[in-house]
C-alpha cells in the first residue's frame, strides 16, 4: 500500500468535520447520504458512484475510501454509545488532508451538513431515498414517489414516507436558495 493519500480524501474529510460541527452522529450511513445528497442536488461533485441499496443511496468506492482513511490514520472511529455504530472523526492529519478541497466545494460540503443537522441514520436513508427517486428515477409526482419508495423500503409505512419526502423537497429548496448548483 502506498503512503499517498488517496485523491477523493477531502471529500469524506471535509464532510466528516462538517457533519461533526453540526451536531451528527457522523456514522458511515451519515456519510453516505451527506455525500449523495451533496452530489443529486448537483451543489458540488463528489467523484463517487452511488447505487439505490439496502440503507439508500450507497457508495462501494466511499465505504472503501472511508476504509483507506482509518488506515491512513486520517479518520478515527469511535464508539461512543453501546448498541450504535461507529462514530467518525477527522484526525490531525486528515485535517492537513482536507485542505486540498476547493473552496465552493467545501462550502457546498458545509451546507449540506447543516441542512442535515443531527437527523438520525434512518431519517437520511428515507430523505436520501426520497431524492433517488425523484432525481435519479425521474418521478416527481407524490404519490408515485411514496409508491416507488415504499416499494425499495416496505418496512417504513405511508405518512412516515410522505414526511420523509416533504423533508427532502424542503432541504433540497433550502440548499438551491442558499447558493445554487455547482457549475460542474
Amino acid at each position: 500500500m502506498s503512503s499517498a493519500i488517496p485523491e477523493a480524501a477531502p471529500w469524506v474529510l471535509t464532510a466528516v468535520q462538517a457533519l461533526n460541527r453540526h451536531g451528527s452522529w457522523t456514522g458511515r450511513i451519515h456519510i453516505h447520504k451527506h455525500l449523495f445528497i451533496t452530489q443529486v442536488l448537483k451543489l458540488a461533485q463528489p467523484p463517487f458512484d452511488f447505487v439505490l441499496y439496502d440503507y439508500g443511496p450507497y457508495s462501494f468506492e466511499l465505504d472503501d475510501e472511508i476504509v483507506d482513511l482509518e488506515l491512513f490514520g486520517c479518520l478515527e472511529r469511535s464508539y461512543p454509545k453501546p448498541g450504535y455504530g461507529p462514530r467518525y472523526e477527522t484526525t490531525l492529519r486528515g485535517l492537513e488532508a482536507a485542505r486540498g478541497m476547493r473552496p465552493e466545494d467545501a462550502k457546498a460540503v458545509e451546507r449540506v451538513a447543516a441542512g442535515l443537522g443531527d437527523r438520525k441514520s434512518q431519517e437520511l436513508e428515507l430523505i436520501a431515498t426520497c431524492l433517488w427517486v425523484e432525481w435519479k428515477d425521474g418521478i416527481s409526482e407524490p404519490t408515485g414517489v411514496v409508491s416507488r419508495v415504499k416499494a425499495v423500503k416496505p418496512k417504513y409505512d405511508e405518512q412516515t414516507v410522505r414526511r420523509s419526502l416533504d423533508e427532502a423537497r424542503g432541504l433540497a429548496e433550502s440548499l438551491a436558495r442558499e447558493g445554487g448548483s455547482s457549475s460542474q
